[in-house]
C-alpha cells in the first residue's frame, strides 16, 4: 500500500470521499484505496497526483522542481501489483470474489490543473501522453487480473468550477486575470474526455464504464441556478428542488457564520468552516 504519511487527516464532516460512497452503493465487502495527495499544510503546489509524473516534470521544465513525493498512476498501480502479490502468499483470493472485483481509476482533475498553465500546444501535448500512459498501466492491470478487468473510469471535471480555481486563478488574488488558464482548462477538458471515450471503444482487456462526471457536476450547478431564477428546462431540471445550498463556494472558508476551524490539518486546526457541510457540494 501506499505510504500513510500520505493520507491526509480528514475532518469527521467532510464525509465519504467518492470511492468509499460507491462502496456502499454497490455493496461491496470491502475497498483497498491507493490514491494518495499532499497533506493541506505542505507547502509546494505540487499536491495532487497525475497519471504520470514523468511528464509532468518534462512539461513543467524544473518549475516547480523535481516531483518526488506524488503518487503518480504507475507507481500507484506498481504498489498494487506488490500488494497482490502479497495477499496471495497469505490467503488466495476466492474467484467469486476476483470476478466481482472492480476498479476505480479516476485522474485528469490535477494534470488539467497543472497543464492549463502552459501553451495551448504544450498542454495538448502533455494531456495526449498522459492518456497514453492512463491506458498502458490500465493494460497491466488487466494482464495481472486474468478474470478480466472491470474498470470505472469516471471522466475529467470542469476545474474552473471549482472554488479553489477562483481562489488560485481568476479571483482577485489569483494569478490568471486573463482568463487564458481558464479558457485552456476547458479545452484540455474536452480534449481529455474525446481521447477517454474513443480510446475505451477500442479496449479489448476488459469491460470499461466511462462515467460523465463533469455533465453530473454541472447538472448540480445549473439546477441550483435554474431554482434561483424560479426556471426549469425541457429535461425537469430545476422542478424538484436542489440539495445544495452552495455550489459555488466551499464549506471551508465560507461566507456563512462559521462553526469552529476543521480540524483537517494534522496537529493544528484548519479555516473556518461551513454548519452544515452536507449541504455544500464542494468541501
Amino acid at each position: 500500500m501506499p505510504p500513510r504519511r500520505l493520507v491526509p487527516v480528514r475532518d469527521e464532516a467532510q464525509g465519504p470521499v467518492w470511492i468509499e460512497w460507491l462502496c456502499l452503493a454497490i455493496k461491496c465487502n470491502h475497498h483497498d484505496n491507493f490514491a494518495r495527495s499532499l497533506p493541506s499544510a505542505s507547502t509546494t503546489d505540487l499536491r495532487g497526483a497525475v497519471v504520470d509524473r514523468g511528464v509532468l516534470n518534462r512539461t513543467l521544465k524544473g518549475e516547480h522542481g523535481e516531483v518526488t513525493t506524488l503518487s503518480d498512476l504507475k507507481t500507484q498501480v506498481a504498489q498494487w501489483l506488490r500488494f497482490e502479490k502479497k495477499q496471495y502468499t497469505s490467503s488466495r483470493m476466492r474467484e467469486k470474489e476476483k470476478r466481482g472485483t472492480i476498479f476505480t481509476v479516476w485522474f485528469s482533475l490535477w494534470d488539467i490543473w497543472y497543464y492549463s498553465q502552459l501553451s495551448s500546444d504544450e498542454a495538448s501535448q502533455a494531456i495526449r501522453q498522459s492518456v497514453d500512459t492512463l491506458f498502458e498501466q490500465l493494460g497491466i492491470i488487466a494482464d495481472n487480473w486474468p478474470s478480466g478487468a472491470k474498470i470505472i473510469l469516471p471522466e475529467a471535471m470542469d476545474p474552473t468550477f471549482l472554488p479553489g480555481w477562483s481562489m488560485k486563478r481568476t479571483g482577485p488574488a489569483g494569478s490568471d486575470h486573463s482568463a487564458d488558464d481558464q479558457r485552456n482548462a476547458i479545452q484540455l477538458v474536452k480534449q481529455w474526455n474525446a481521447a477517454l471515450d474513443m480510446r475505451a471503444s477500442d479496449w479489448r482487456r476488459g469491460q470499461i464504464y466511462i462515467y460523465n462526471t463533469n455533465e453530473w457536476m454541472l447538472d448540480q450547478v445549473r439546477e441550483t441556478q435554474l431554482i434561483i431564477g424560479d426556471m426549469f428546462d425541457h429535461n425537469g431540471l430545476g422542478k424538484s428542488g436542489s440539495p445544495w445550498a452552495s455550489v459555488g463556494s466551499g464549506c471551508v472558508g465560507s461566507d456563512e457564520t462559521p462553526s469552529p476551524p476543521a480540524s483537517n490539518v494534522k496537529g493544528g486546526a484548519g479555516p473556518p468552516k461551513c454548519s452544515e457541510p452536507q449541504k455544500y457540494l464542494f468541501w
